[in-house]
C-alpha cells in the first residue's frame, strides 16, 4: 500500500506509517497512538506508541485474564509496576507482565514514550473504547477536558481488572537481575543492551522477548548496524512481522516499493511480503516484533553468539547462501 495513513486498513496489508501517524487517542491525557491491531497483524497482536507527560499518580493496579503486556522505552523515565516490585525505565530498557499478574506504569519524566506489544491482538481497542480521538499535535495540556464516563465500560468490555487493595511496591534497582532473561514464563525488566546477542553479516540482534516465554504469542529483538549493512529480500510463509525504527535511516523496501525510514516510522510486513533493509545512517537501530510464527528464529540459529555489543561483519556469513531455499531454515526464504 503506497502512501501515508491516518486510519489503520483494518486488514492485514503491507503499510508504512511516519513518525506520529496511526490511529491516535487521548486516554485521560495520555496519547496512545494505535500502529497495528488485530485486523492489521492476522490476529497477532496489538502495536501501540505511548506518550506521556509527568503523571500526577499511577494508573490503577490491575491485571489482564489473557493479555501479554509491554514496555520499550524510548524516550524519558517511565515507572514499571509487576508483582511486588519496581522498576524505573530509561530509553532502551524493555518490561514485560504476563497474564494475571498486577501491573501498572506511570511516565516520571516531562515526557515519556514507549513502544509496545499487547498480545493476543484485539486488546487495543480499548483506547478507542476508552478514550476521544486526538488529531493535534503534541500532548494535551493539564486542564484539557476528559471524558471518564466512558473509562469504566471500557475496563469491563475488555477484562481490565483493577486491583484496588494492591499496594504499590517502593522503587528499586535491579542490578544484576534485570540484565539477563529469566528461564521460565514470568514479569521481567531488561535493561538496554542486555539480552542474547548474535551477530550476523554486519547486524547485531538482541533478543528482548523470546517466544518461549509468551507461549509463542509473539517475539521481539532489537537489529542494529553501521553504514551499509543490507538485507537481501525475504519473506515469511506465516509469519507476520512489525518494523519500528529507533534511530538511524533506513531504507526497506516492502513489497516492490521502496522506503526511507527515520527514527519513529513503523512498517506492517504481513506473512508472504517480501522484504529487504540496508541503514543510510552511521547507524541505525530498529525493534522487530513477530507473530504466528517463528520467521525471526534465523537472526539466532545464523547469527554467531556473542557478548560483545558489537555489529561487525562476519567474512564467512554469506546471507543469500544461509537464507537460501535449501538451507532448511524455519519460515523464511530468499525472495527472487
Amino acid at each position: 500500500m503506497s502512501g501515508s495513513l491516518r486510519t489503520l486498513p483494518g486488514k492485514s496489508v503491507a503499510y508504512v506509517l511516519r513518525q506520529g501517524e496511526g490511529d491516535a487517542f487521548n486516554v485521560a491525557g495520555q496519547i496512545i497512538t494505535v500502529l497495528a491491531g488485530t485486523d492489521e497483524t492476522a490476529g497477532g497482536y496489538g502495536a501501540v506508541v505511548c506518550e506521556a507527560t509527568l503523571d500526577r499518580q499511577p494508573i490503577p493496579l490491575h491485571y489482564h485474564e489473557r493479555e501479554y503486556d509491554t514496555w520499550f522505552c524510548t524516550r524519558g523515565r517511565l515507572r514499571i509496576w509487576a508483582e511486588n516490585s519496581s522498576r524505573i525505565l530509561t530509553e532502551g530498557d524493555f518490561a514485560f507482565v504476563p497474564p494475571n499478574v498486577v501491573h501498572a506504569y506511570q511516565s516520571v519524566a516531562p515526557r515519556t514514550q514507549f513502544f509496545g506489544i499487547v498480545a493476543p491482538g484485539g486488546w487495543e481497542g480499548f483506547f478507542e473504547g476508552a478514550g476521544s480521538v486526538w488529531l493535534e499535535p503534541g500532548l494535551p495540556a493539564s486542564n484539557h477536558p476528559f471524558d471518564f464516563s466512558r473509562m469504566g465500560p471500557a475496563m469491563q468490555r475488555f477484562g481490565v481488572m483493577r486491583m484496588p487493595e494492591a499496594v504499590y511496591a517502593e522503587v528499586t534497582d535491579g542490578n544484576e537481575t534485570d540484565r539477563q532473561l529469566p528461564q521460565q514464563r514470568q514479569s521481567f525488566v531488561l535493561q538496554s543492551g542486555y539480552g542474547p546477542r548474535h551477530r550476523l553479516a554486519g547486524h547485531l540482534a538482541t533478543t528482548v522477548l523470546p517466544a518461549s516465554l509468551c507461549d509463542d504469542r509473539m517475539e521481539i529483538r532489537t537489529i542494529e548496524a553501521g553504514l551499509g549493512a543490507s538485507m537481501p529480500p525475504i519473506r515469511h510463509a506465516e509469519t507476520h512481522v512489525n518494523l519500528y525504527l529507533l534511530s538511524g535511516a533506513l531504507s526497506l523496501v516492502l513489497d516492490g516499493e521502496a522506503y526511507v525510514m527515520g527514527a519513529g516510522d513503523f512498517a506492517n510486513i504481513p506473512a508472504d511480503t517480501v522484504y529487504s533493509t540496508q541503514v543510510l545512517s552511521g547507524s541505525a537501530r530498529w525493534l522487530l516484533s513477530s507473530a504466528n510464527g517463528t520467521g525471526l528464529a534465523f537472526w539466532d540459529s545464523q547469527g554467531v553468539e556473542t557478548q560483545e555489543f558489537t555489529f561487525q561483519a562476519a567474512r564467512d556469513q554469506d546471507l543469500r547462501q544461509i537464507l537460501s531455499p535449501t538451507s532448511n531454515l524455519v519460515d523464511v526464504t530468499l525472495a527472487a
